[in-house]
């Protein structure tokens, strides 16, 4: 039965080419971080059982992720992906295959396909790019304070004169 699944995995892409069914959306996360990669099915399903097989795969070759017969299988995955990946078993039967990749890696950039098999099959891309956090900046010394704040500091400073100034010409004492 598995042969099966394996030659359907090879024969879909054409046949989902010719018939312009693949879909390819856009991640962007950062390296330590987690990203979640979306991937669903057009249709609900009936039962868990429904689910013949779905299967993660990163630059056309690394098994990120694979649920076969609706349970998650860790057989044939990548050892770079153990551990830093999990999926939402809550949502399969609304057709919600996604998947988290957790602790970000640079080499974790790149195309995902997540391969669908039930009654009919589907395939989604999604581009994943994992990037270094921007350094904060800190001001040097003698740099000046930004103009932004410096206004809102004569501004409080201004109100608390003018409140100060009502209070007195109307006599009340806070």
């Amino acid at each position: 039965m598995m042969e099966i699944r394996y030659s359907q995995l090879c024969f879909l892409p054409v046949f989902l080419f010719i018939n312009g069914v693949s879909l390819k959306e856009t991640v962007e996360g950062f390296i330590g971080d987690s990203a979640v990669l979306p991937c669903s099915s057009e249709e609900p399903l009936n039962t868990i059982q429904d689910i013949d097989l779905v299967r993660w795969i990163h630059r056309g070759q690394n098994n990120v992720y694979s649920i076969i017969n609706g349970q998650v299988s860790v057989e044939g995955r990548d050892p770079e992906y153990r551990n830093r990946v999990e999926s939402f078993p809550e949502e399969y039967l609304r057709g919600n295959f996604s998947i988290k990749l957790n602790d970000l890696q640079r080499n974790d950039t790149g195309t995902y396909k997540c391969y669908i098999f039930m009654k009919e099959s589907d395939i989604k891309r999604v581009e994943l790019f994992a990037q270094g956090r921007p350094e904060r900046q800190l001001p040097s010394e003698g740099t000046e304070s930004r103009p932004e704040m410096t206004v809102m500091i004569i501004s409080a400073l201004f109100i608390g004169i003018i409140s100060s100034l009502a209070n007195c010409v109307t006599g009340v004492s806070s």
